[in-house]
């Protein structure tokens, strides 16, 4: 079980950040719940519980990528090889994003045949530019849609610290 954990988890963490003095030191902790009788695995970083500069970063970016059903378990949850896949795609896009601006990585969740990924940015719009770049991309491991909103009071994430 340990290492089916590590190897569903082993993104975005490889990304740490040029500059600590915006980021929280990481305390990543791997989520389990069950939603609509299907699991969710996850891993979130913990330290944005509480992180004071919230209000700085009103922009959550989520990213859906899609799994390849072919690879997954039957509670929808993937498969070693599948979860590489989507783990490194989630590490390119990332590293990308942080090029670009300011990214606060709040981790990622397995979810009923997706991998959705949660980010919070101050200035959403290069972002948004990038992305449309890739989402149509030929050659793309795996496809994946996203969706910005503000969300000042991080809303979309307050239920993963609990």
């Amino acid at each position: 079980m340990a290492s089916f954990l590590s190897i569903l988890f082993g993104c975005g963490q490889k990304n740490k950040p040029q500059s600590t003095s915006v980021f929280p030191e990481e305390k990543f902790s791997v989520i389990q719940a069950t939603l609509k009788e299907k699991p969710i695995v996850g891993s979130i970083n913990m330290a944005y519980k509480d992180y004071y500069k919230k209000n700085k970063y009103p922009w959550c970016l989520k990213i859906y990528i899609a799994l390849d059903l072919e690879n997954l378990f039957e509670n929808g949850l993937p498969k070693e090889n599948e979860s590489a896949i989507a783990n490194k795609l989630e590490d390119e896009l990332l590293s990308e994003i942080q090029k670009i601006t300011t990214a606060h990585y709040i981790g990622h969740v397995f979810n009923d045949t997706f991998l959705d990924i949660y980010i919070y940015l101050e200035e959403p719009e290069k972002v948004h530019q990038y992305l449309q770049t890739q989402i149509n991309k030929e050659g793309l491991a795996r496809p994946f849609k996203y969706e910005i909103e503000q969300d000042p009071k991080w809303t979309n994430v307050n239920p993963f610290f609990n």
